[in-house]
């Protein structure tokens, strides 16, 4: 009896070991997304899912498994190892329409607030290079106040304000784009050719590399010549991700950016540029 009993706890032990194991070893993590538009097919669906996972790959070598729910107009993804769930969440649903635009620095916004400094004392941090294309920063509780009064301008056909994408969910900083009426973006994601990510081996800063198709050199060259030492705003579905100053015209399509990114920074930016738009809107499933 004691041997069938001690048999009994052994087993058990070995049991409660191995699912020990098999959950350190292999823990999965699924994310489940839905589109409600009005208009889904099985063939947007499908197209939705080919971007999702050409996004994935491109940011992470982690494995992973996707699967379309039709019926649900549903996307599911598991993850095989343990990752940054709010990135790849947000890898998931972010549309991904990127635009490129001229922008204001603090002095020529200044100039077309006719000398009204009151939008400038709503913010936490005020940049003191008047040629900085950053207007303001401030904390995101203070987004909505500051939206309010931005709406009271009645600047649309000149200008069109826009926030930073916020990463780290830190401070947020304010943007003044040039929309010249209805010609807002100077070029858009359908311009681009390829998007990738890069550490430079002597400064260790991580880039973003861009080219641009061969029919959008010569306007991506015009728009350089004209903002030497300004800044072009590109910008992800209306959230501002950088505000590289332009040091000479740009002839050959290719342009380098760098700054004070993370690795995962660039490798999220160049993960969406390099994979187009997604055909729906879709939504996390809690």
């Amino acid at each position: 009896m004691k041997t069938i009993f001690y048999t009994f706890i052994a087993i058990l032990i070995f049991g409660i070991m191995a699912m020990s194991f098999t959950d350190k070893t292999n823990p999965k993590t699924s994310i489940l997304i839905q589109s409600d538009d009005s208009k889904i097919s099985s063939l947007s669906l499908s197209q939705s899912a080919t971007i999702i996972s050409n996004r994935l790959k491109d940011f992470s070598s982690e494995k992973f498994e996707i699967m379309i729910i039709p019926e649900k107009n549903q996307i599911q993804v598991t993850l095989m190892n343990d990752q940054d769930l709010k990135t790849i969440e947000n890898l998931m649903i972010q549309k991904g329409t990127l635009a490129f635009y001229e922008t204001y620095n603090h002095k020529s916004l200044a100039e077309l607030l006719k000398g009204d400094d009151h939008l400038f004392s709503l913010f936490t941090t005020v940049t003191a290079n008047k040629s900085s294309a950053e207007i303001g920063c401030t904390s995101s509780m203070e987004v909505e106040k500051i939206n309010d009064y931005l709406n009271t301008l009645g600047l649309d056909q000149k200008c069109k304000f826009a926030w930073s994408q916020h990463f780290d969910g830190s401070e947020v900083c304010l943007y003044a784009l040039k929309t010249n009426g209805d010609k807002a973006a100077l070029l858009s994601g359908a311009d681009i050719e390829s998007v990738t990510s890069n550490q430079d081996k002597a400064s260790k800063n991580n880039e973003i590399d861009i080219r641009f198709k061969e029919s959008s050199v010569e306007l991506w060259a015009k728009v350089t010549k004209r903002n030497i030492n300004n800044a072009i705003a590109i910008v992800l579905d209306n959230n501002v991700i950088a505000t590289p100053i332009v040091r000479s015209e740009i002839t050959g399509g290719h342009s380098t950016i760098t700054g004070s990114y993370t690795q995962t920074e660039v490798r999220y930016i160049a993960a969406i540029g390099n994979n187009g738009e997604l055909p729906l809107h879709f939504k996390i499933l809690k």
